[in-house]
């Protein structure tokens, strides 16, 4: 008997009781039931798909409790009602729908230039981007192709303003990158539209805030080479001049983009005589040639200190002849007369010219005065893009044609170049 007992209490340890047994059988009962009465009473609550595309990242879908119409006419209506409602997102579901559903219809290519234009009204840039150009791929004919064109273009511009880039939904830094790829795309699908002078017009402006030089100059080439008769022609070689301008302040005075930034001045007056940046590019050559004075002018005194007085008089010279009437010329003119009293006059005459004689006009310019009275002359040859390099140091004496080829090598460099006398008024352009 205690051995049944022992034997009962062992096969309940081991088999427990299975309490949820009935509850598994009456399952089906409950829950079938229950599942249809909340599909029924909440029909739209069903979440919208994640999509993922490049650029955004992953985003909700179209919404999921948009009708369907039968034909594409109903579908696009019901897509002007909501629009008319301000419920942007679900007109912009609609208006795809009619894309998706009847690409071939009559207003397939309208539904899909309005889809662009919900996404806009959401704020949604990128997206909006991307709406108007698959209406760029995919309807290349339709009424609203230079529409989407220009409004593409105005994306990109708010990116160069400063809208932020969203990545995964959250706004990051503005990027110059973002603009730059909008407008090049932009050029790309339509280079002979009205857009096009404007929108690699952008691609220079987003380099140049980039701080990229070479590039910067050859994207603004590109508009006056491909586009010379646009509106944005004459700002686009004016701004060659100026990013040369602000290349020779980053090392203090960079002679080489000096040079190429008065060249580029002067070739954009010869061309755009009547631009309004007449004004700033005359402004800009007054302070490259203050600038120029005032360099010429440290180094004559350091020559001077240095008792290398025929160098430091040919850049006196130098002063004088460069701007006559500015205060370093009447310090230079007095300091040449000291010392050719000192020295004399034998020791300072430079091959068959003696110094403080006035020099023969540039030949680049005589050659663009003689080239610009032709009657089929079509404008000076634009600047060969390149990066500018440091100052370079005087050299040796050889030839009277500049102060830099009869100056003889010093025991020492010559000290940092001045500040200019003058500066425009346009923002800095950023380092490299």
């Amino acid at each position: 008997m205690g051995h049944n007992n022992g034997f009962r209490t062992a096969l309940d340890v081991i088999c427990p009781r299975n309490y949820s047994r009935p509850l598994m059988k009456n399952t089906p009962r409950f829950v079938l039931p229950l599942t249809l009465l909340i599909l029924l009473a909440f029909p739209y609550v069903s979440p919208a798909p994640i999509i993922y595309r490049e650029g955004e990242g992953f985003s909700p879908g179209d919404l999921g409790d948009i009708e369907i119409k039968r034909n594409a006419e109903e579908q696009y209506k019901l897509a002007e009602r909501y629009e008319n409602a301000h419920d942007y997102k679900r007109a912009g579901a609609s208006y795809r729908m009619v894309v998706r559903r009847f690409p071939r219809s009559d207003v397939a290519a309208r539904a899909q230039y309005q889809s662009g234009r919900m996404c806009e009204q959401e704020g949604k840039l990128q997206r909006a981007f991307s709406e108007y150009q698959i209406l760029v791929d995919r309807y290349p004919r339709s009424p609203d192709f230079e529409s989407a064109l220009e409004a593409q273009y105005g994306i990109g511009k708010a990116y160069l303003d400063g809208k932020r880039v969203d990545v995964f939904g959250v706004p990051t830094l503005p990027s110059m990158t973002k603009a730059q790829e909008m407008f090049q795309k932009i050029v790309t699908n339509a280079p002979y539209s009205r857009i096009a002078p404007a929108a690699q017009y952008g691609i220079g402006q987003a380099l140049e805030k980039s701080g990229s030089i070479s590039a910067t100059v050859n994207a603004y080439q590109q508009v006056v080479d491909r586009y010379p008769n646009s509106d944005v022609a004459d700002q686009a070689m004016y701004q060659i001049g100026y990013v040369y301008l602000q290349a020779s302040r980053t090392t203090g005075y960079d002679q080489t983009a000096a040079v190429r930034a008065q060249e580029s001045f002067e070739d954009f007056l010869l061309r755009y005589p009547k631009s309004e940046k007449v004004a700033q590019a005359k402004d800009n050559l007054r302070a490259l040639q203050a600038r120029k004075t005032s360099n010429s002018y440290t180094i004559a005194k350091f020559y001077d200190k240095q008792k290398n007085y025929k160098a430091a008089y040919v850049y006196y010279n130098d002063v004088v002849q460069q701007t006559p009437d500015s205060p370093e010329a009447s310090l230079a003119k007095h300091r040449m007369d000291q010392i050719r009293a000192k020295v004399g006059e034998a020791k300072l005459t430079i091959g068959n010219q003696q110094p403080g004689q006035p020099a023969a006009p540039p030949r680049k310019m005589q050659a663009q005065t003689d080239t610009a009275g032709r009657p089929d002359y079509a404008g000076p040859p634009a600047p060969t893009p390149a990066a500018a390099p440091r100052p370079q140091q005087p050299t040796p004496m050889r030839t009277p044609s500049s102060a830099s080829d009869v100056t003889p090598a010093p025991s020492a460099a010559p000290p940092p170049a001045a500040s200019p006398a003058a500066s425009p008024a346009e923002p800095a352009l950023p380092s490299q």
